[in-house]
C-alpha cells in the first residue's frame, strides 16, 4: 500500500465526513488518492467510479495501491459483463455500460472530472444527474478544473448536489440562481456575437461577482493548488519562431486579422474555429518544423528531457520523424490502453528524451515531471486543456524550475490567441483558489 503523503490523509478526512462534496484539488496534487483513503475510511464497499478514458486504468491500478480494503475491481464495457465486482469503472463516453436502473445502489459515487458533464440539457449530464445519481447517494465530484471555460460551469454540479446553495438571501444580497440563465446572468460577462451568417450567439467574455460565488460554495469544496503542497508552479513564457516573411503570410493565410482578434477577444471558440479552420494545420506545420531545429539545439545545449504537446496528427508526425535519434515516446488518440500505461515507465528510460503528447490523451493521468520544460507546439482554444497539460511535468518530488513555453510565429495571428485563455483562467482563479 502506497504511503500517502500529510495533504492527501487531510483531503480523505475532508472527504469521508460528507455526502456530497467537490475536491478540486490542481493537477497532480493527488485526488485519486485521496478519495480512495476517504472510500476506506466510510468503509464502501461497493463504489461506482466515472472517469476519463485515459482515467479508466489509472483507477483500477490506484485501488490496490492505497487501499487497505480487498475489493473486486472491473472496467464496465472490456471486462466481462457477467463476473461480480465491488469497484465498477466507467470512462465519460460509455455510460451507456452502466444498467439504467443500478438494481443495488453503491455505497459511493466517484465522478472524476466531472467537469465532464456541465452542460444542462446535454445527454451525458442528463444520464449522470438523472439517472445514475440519485438524491440520497454518497458522491464525491473530483477535478483539477472544476470550471473549464467560464464560471457557468459550476451550476450544473451545485444544481445536483447543493441546490440549497443556489437559493436568495436576503441577508446576503444574494438572489435567486436556481435557474441556470440566472446564475449565468449573475456569475459571467456575456455578449452577443454576430456571426458571419448574421445569426446573433451569445458567448462568455469573462466572470463577475466571483467572491459572491465563493461564498455560496464555502465548505463544500476543498481546493489545494501544487504550490500549496509545495509543488512549485512552472514559469510560462512565449518562445517566439522566427521565419522567413513568406512562412509568415502562409500562417496568417487571407483571413481578416481584425475578426479573428474580434473573436479571441469574446473567447468564442466555435468562431475561432470557423476562421482558423485548416490554416492552424498549416501554422501546427511549419512551427513544428523550427522545433525539431530549436530542440536539437537545446540538447546540445545541455537539455535532458523535454514534453512536446502537439494538436494535429500530422504535426505529431513531423515532430517524431525529425527527433526520432534522441528516443520519441508518443501518446495520442491511437494510444492503446497498453503502451498508455507503459508511456511514463518508457519516457523515464535514459535513452528516450522527448515525450510527444497530443494535449487533450495526454492531458490526464499521466506523470511527466523526468522532464523540467514543455513546449506547446500547437495550442488549444480549451483553456483547461492547455492547464491541466502544462501541469503534467510538476510533481511533489520535482525538485527543478519547470518552464513552460508556447511556440507562435513571430508577428502573426498565432501571437494574439494567448490572450484570451490567459483573462478567462484569471477569473475562474478568483473563486477556486
Amino acid at each position: 500500500m502506497m504511503t500517502p503523503l500529510p495533504h492527501q490523509l487531510a483531503g480523505a478526512k475532508w472527504l469521508a465526513g460528507k455526502q456530497r462534496a467537490f475536491l478540486w484539488d490542481s493537477p497532480r496534487v493527488g485526488k485519486t488518492g485521496a478519495a480512495i483513503l476517504a472510500a476506506d475510511a466510510i468503509m464502501a464497499k461497493s463504489i461506482l467510479v466515472v472517469t476519463t478514458a485515459s482515467g479508466r486504468g489509472v483507477w483500477r491500478k490506484a485501488f490496490p495501491t492505497w487501499s487497505a480494503l480487498d475489493r473486486r475491481i472491473s472496467v464496465l464495457g472490456t471486462d466481462p459483463a457477467n463476473v461480480e465486482t465491488d469497484v465498477a469503472i466507467v470512462g465519460w463516453g460509455s455510460l451507456e455500460n452502466i444498467p439504467g436502473a443500478i438494481a443495488k445502489r453503491p455505497d459511493l459515487i466517484i465522478l472524476d472530472e466531472d467537469h465532464k458533464a456541465v452542460t444542462p440539457g446535454a445527454a451525458r449530464t442528463r444520464r449522470v444527474y438523472g439517472e445514475i445519481v440519485r438524491p440520497g447517494d454518497v458522491c464525491w465530484h473530483l477535478s483539477g478544473t472544476p470550471a473549464p471555460h467560464d464560471l457557468g460551469n459550476m451550476w450544473m454540479r451545485m444544481r445536483a448536489s447543493c441546490p440549497e446553495r443556489l437559493a436568495a438571501d436576503a441577508a446576503r444580497g444574494w438572489g435567486d440562481v436556481t435557474d441556470f440563465d440566472d446564475f449565468k446572468a449573475r456569475y459571467c460577462v456575456k455578449r452577443m456575437k454576430r456571426l458571419p451568417s448574421n445569426e446573433w450567439i451569445e458567448v462568455v467574455f469573462g466572470g463577475q461577482n466571483e467572491a459572491e460565488l465563493r461564498a455560496r460554495l464555502e465548505g463544500m469544496y476543498l481546493r489545494r493548488t501544487q504550490e500549496d503542497i509545495g509543488i512549485r508552479p512552472p514559469s510560462y513564457e512565449l518562445l517566439p519562431l522566427i521565419v522567413s516573411e513568406r512562412r509568415r503570410r502562409e500562417c496568417d493565410g487571407d483571413l481578416d486579422r481584425g475578426s479573428v482578434i474580434a473573436a479571441i477577444e469574446d473567447g468564442n471558440t466555435r468562431e475561432l474555429d470557423m476562421h482558423l479552420g485548416t490554416l492552424r494545420r498549416v501554422t501546427g506545420a511549419i512551427k513544428a518544423h523550427e522545433v525539431v531545429d530549436a530542440v536539437k539545439e537545446e540538447f546540445d545545449c545541455g537539455l535532458e528531457k523535454l514534453v512536446l504537446a502537439f494538436w494535429h496528427k500530422e504535426v505529431g508526425d513531423i515532430l517524431a520523424t525529425g527527433l526520432s535519434r534522441f528516443g520519441v515516446v508518443r501518446l495520442d488518440g491511437a494510444t492503446s490502453p497498453k503502451e498508455r500505461e507503459t508511456a511514463e515507465v518508457r519516457f523515464r528510460q535514459k535513452a528516450n528524451r522527448v515525450f510527444l503528447g497530443q494535449i487533450v490523451a495526454a492531458g490526464e493521468a499521466i506523470d511527466l515531471s523526468p522532464a523540467n520544460e514543455l513546449w506547446f507546439v500547437e495550442t488549444s482554444l480549451t483553456p483547461k486543456d492547455m492547464g491541466q497539460m502544462a501541469l503534467r511535468i510538476t510533481n511533489i518530488g520535482q525538485k527543478r524550475n519547470c518552464f513552460v513555453r508556447v511556440c507562435c510565429i513571430e508577428g502573426s495571428i498565432d501571437e494574439a490567441l494567448q490572450a484570451t485563455l490567459m483573462r478567462l483562467w484569471a477569473s475562474i482563479r478568483k473563486v477556486v483558489n
